[in-house]
């Protein structure tokens, strides 16, 4: 179980800085530019969305195959629009306050613009958006064990021993109720740790 454990984190965290390059370079540029480019970008954005983000995993994850990084690429080659639209909107929010319009006039480029005054500011969403993304990938993870697209033996993760599981379920439960715990505790952990991180990055939120 703790050998599982590691392949799924490792799995998930590796997903999720994909997630966080793709979806925080995309949003940075749609907020940017806005008008028909941020119009184009979101409507690219929509119709990704309107696929489940399971059906397109499992698709990809048959397309590439077993084996850690193919199901690294799968999940997180589709698990960044969230992430894109949160930073897109703080970027549309940031980019006419007098600090950046001060930076703009004093002709500075907008790639320094990004990192020195977008970025920081929108690094609060940013760190929420990942602790929610995680437990998501956690069990995209989970879902294609299950359906035998996970890791190859003798590798293991917590999916593919949930699903070892299930065979022996009548004889040797705890051989699934263990696993099964500690994926849910696991996935709870980063949700609560994302609900604590967004009250303390916006306090009116826990107000609220």
């Amino acid at each position: 179980t703790v050998v599982g454990l590691r392949i799924s984190l490792i799995i998930a965290l590796a997903a999720a800085l994909i997630d966080l390059v793709i979806g925080v370079t995309y949003g940075i540029i749609s907020g940017w530019m806005g008008g028909k480019v941020d119009m184009v970008m979101q409507r690219i954005i929509e119709i990704i969305q309107s696929v489940p983000n399971l059906v397109v995993v499992t698709m990809l994850a048959l397309l590439l195959g077993q084996g850690i990084s193919s199901i690294i690429i799968a999940i997180g080659l589709f698990a960044w629009t969230g992430m894109a639209r949160q930073v897109m909107n703080m970027v549309l929010s940031y980019k006419e306050r007098d600090f950046v319009l001060a930076s703009k006039t004093l002709g500075q480029s907008t790639w320094k613009i990004a990192v020195k005054h977008l970025l920081p500011n929108v690094s609060g969403v940013i760190v929420v958006q990942i602790m929610f993304d995680i437990p998501s990938m956690i069990m995209y993870e989970a879902v294609l064990s299950a359906i035998n697209l996970g890791v190859k033996p003798p590798t293991s993760s917590l999916g593919t021993l949930i699903n070892d599981g299930i065979a022996s379920l009548q004889f040797y439960p705890f051989q699934l109720i263990i696993p099964a715990v500690v994926l849910s505790v696991l996935s709870l952990t980063f949700i609560f740790f994302g609900d604590g991180l967004r009250d303390a990055f916006d306090p009116r939120a826990s107000e609220d």
